[in-house]
């Protein structure tokens, strides 16, 4: 996670942080990549710095991603012998839905 100055920000930076307006509204989300016309609309707007992801949190971000396409196929190996019985597909559609919103991003 690296503090830069809106002048050195180049296309296709990723936000490590949410960028707060002033009124404390959420202008970006984290993750966010950066293309040019919203680092021209940022310098207009005064923003003196952001802070980007570094080499270091994309490769885990990456990883991360891979890691959560390859649990979903998993998820249904491990329960396939399983799913007749009742507790056992609650487990699984709870486990199942909880991987769905890691997988868009919402957890």
């Amino acid at each position: 996670m690296k503090k830069i100055q809106i002048d050195k920000i180049e296309n296709g930076m990723i936000l490590s942080k949410p960028l707060i307006g002033t009124g404390g509204n959420v202008l970006l989300n984290e993750g966010i990549e950066l293309k040019a016309a919203m680092i021209s609309r940022l310098k207009n707007w005064g923003i003196p710095f952001v802070t980007i992801q570094g080499e270091e949190e994309r490769a885990v971000e990456e990883q991360a991603s891979i890691n959560r396409e390859v649990q979903l196929p998993q998820l249904d190996r491990i329960f396939v012998d399983t799913l007749n019985h009742p507790l056992m597909k609650i487990v699984y559609d709870a486990t199942f839905s909880h991987l769905q919103e890691r997988q868009h991003g919402n957890g």
